[in-house]
């Protein structure tokens, strides 16, 4: 099994399950998002930014050397990990503060919109995997 298809079968279900282990499993998803995501960046968040980054990175290499057909669809939808990535780096006080606030607007609904959006954004990863591979 090629890296690509691999690659897209695992991100497309962790985004399509998102909503499920998020929210549906018999927990308090708001309170761990507050702890996993507090006033002072933790290190634990700069290793998982640059884990991921450098996952981006071995992605794009695969791309260019593997020479796999169609392997840049699943590398560009996989590199829009690296905005967030960036942004955890780059600037962590603005993005914690927004994460803050949606939590405490509404209960947190726009944590629910925005796992549901992610969803939707997997299972399109995970048809076109199944299509192109």
């Amino acid at each position: 099994m090629n890296y690509f298809k691999v690659l897209g079968i695992v991100f497309g279900l962790a985004a399509f399950l998102k909503p499920f282990y998020m929210h549906l499993l018999p927990w308090d998803e708001n309170s761990f998002i507050e702890k996993f995501y507090t006033e002072k960046r933790p290190p634990y968040i700069v290793v998982i930014a640059l884990l991921g980054l450098g996952l981006v990175a071995l992605t794009w290499y695969f791309h260019f050397t593997l020479g796999i057909a169609n392997s840049i669809y699943i590398t560009v939808l996989f590199s829009l990990t690296a905005i967030k990535a960036l942004v955890l780096l780059l600037d962590y006080q603005k993005f914690q503060k927004t994460v803050a606030a949606m939590l405490r607007r509404d209960r947190g609904r726009a944590v629910i919109l925005i796992d549901i959006g992610a969803s939707v954004i997997g299972l399109v990863i995970l048809i076109v995997t199944f299509i192109l591979y």
